[in-house]
């Protein structure tokens, strides 16, 4: 394995970096869990934007404080600095140098293991999402867009209604059982075909009008961010805890802002749901990769309470944007270092080296250096000796 070692030298630098922050997201998503029981009825968006705050954390620099932060706050209450502690810690580097096996040629140790295991699992996650992301390119290039009026009708209205200036582009497809948006700068519309041939617009236009949410909110960008992650963190279970409670509570968020607009009644909306779901959505959905119109089976129920609840109540976007502000520079920045506070100056002066000393070792620690004589101590000083002198004679 020695051809390994250039590779496990580069990836021990890594381990620290991905190491302490998936401590820290967990940290971030233990708090979120006891904010969210504390307060249950928290609004959908801003549950949203603070479990994407446990996903930032993952990319940001170990070291990156900000004063009064909960890093801050933290040091204070410990009296130390965690980050260091953390990262100094023994027996993570003790654990990692264990030898599993060892002979005059070759050895393995627990982080070489944790590490090949970590490579395999990371790459068959990377190869499922290039591989849909292959298949949903290849459909794309041989389907038909819809170019009926009445669905380019639909479609031009939620545009206006959502503000959306991008262009928009619907086709169909019998590979997906469930509508979902795939792309960004060019957004296109999956619509299976079994829904689409009944031509009910009471059916098709709830589902543009959530596709149409998603374009708006620029989801499709932000999980192509998440996916990164998921390839990356692999073995972190707190990240794919996240992951699943985005994709409900992002499915939930884009029904509301719907039925906000007072374009689609609740009835209607629902019932276009259970068409869907009625088509055995899911089992061939791309999930945690495009969004689409339904998520997992076991939100659906959730998401139909809400739709009948429909509870207009909503927090205002400022609101939205500082309570997000204050959540930013308060919960992510957790690498605090605490400054040391310099109380003696000759604590920090380096001690002459002995051999470039000329007095012996008890000269040179007891040695005090001589004090200035003001004008009346001088002559005082010289009155005394003429004194001395006088009596001597």
């Amino acid at each position: 394995m020695a051809w390994l070692e250039p590779f496990f030298t580069i990836a021990e630098s890594m381990f620290e970096f991905l190491a302490l922050n998936s401590i820290y997201s967990a940290f971030l998503a233990f708090t979120l869990l006891i904010v969210k029981s504390l307060v249950p009825k928290l609004p959908r968006t801003i549950e949203y934007g603070l479990w994407c705050l446990v996903l930032i954390r993952l990319v940001l620099p170990t070291e990156f404080s900000v004063i009064y932060s909960l890093g801050y706050l933290g040091n204070l209450w410990f009296d130390t600095q965690l980050p260091v502690v953390i990262k100094n810690n023994d027996w993570l580097s003790q654990w990692a140098t264990q030898k599993l096996y060892d002979n005059a040629e070759r050895s393995l140790t627990w982080f070489h293991l944790l590490l090949t295991l970590w490579a395999v699992i990371s790459s068959l996650v990377a190869f499922k999402f290039i591989r849909l992301k292959i298949k949903l390119s290849r459909l794309l290039a041989i389907a038909h867009p819809v170019e009926q009026d009445w669905m380019s009708k639909i479609v031009n209205r939620w545009r206006r209604e959502f503000e959306v200036k991008r262009s928009i582009i619907v086709i169909d497809s019998n590979d997906f059982l469930s509508p979902f948006t795939f792309g960004v700068l060019s957004p296109v519309v999956f619509i299976p075909e079994a829904l689409l041939a009944e031509k009910k617009i009471e059916l098709l236009e709830p589902i543009i009008a959530h596709e149409m949410a998603h374009i708006k909110r620029l989801d499709a960008l932000w999980l192509v961010f998440q996916n990164l992650l998921q390839i990356v963190y692999c073995l972190n279970p707190v990240l794919w805890l996240a992951v699943s409670r985005l994709n409900s509570l992002r499915e939930e968020i884009c029904d509301k802002e719907v039925l906000t607009t007072n374009k689609l009644a609740s009835n209607v909306y629902g019932n276009s749901l259970l068409q869907v779901l009625r088509l055995n959505i899911g089992e061939r959905t791309p999930e945690h990769f495009a969004t689409f119109f339904l998520s997992h089976k076991n939100s659906f129920k959730k998401r139909i309470s809400a739709i009948g609840l429909n509870n207009k109540g909503t927090i205002s976007k400022f609101s939205q944007a500082a309570i997000m502000i204050f959540a930013s520079f308060f919960f992510l920045p957790l690498g605090w270092q605490k400054v040391i506070e310099i109380t003696e100056l000759k604590e920090f002066i380096p001690p002459l080296p002995h051999m470039l000393s000329p007095f012996p070792d008890t000269v040179r620690k007891e040695y005090r250096p001589p004090f200035l004589l003001n004008k009346s101590q001088i002559q005082t000083e010289n009155n005394e000796n003429d004194l001395i002198e006088i009596k001597s004679s």
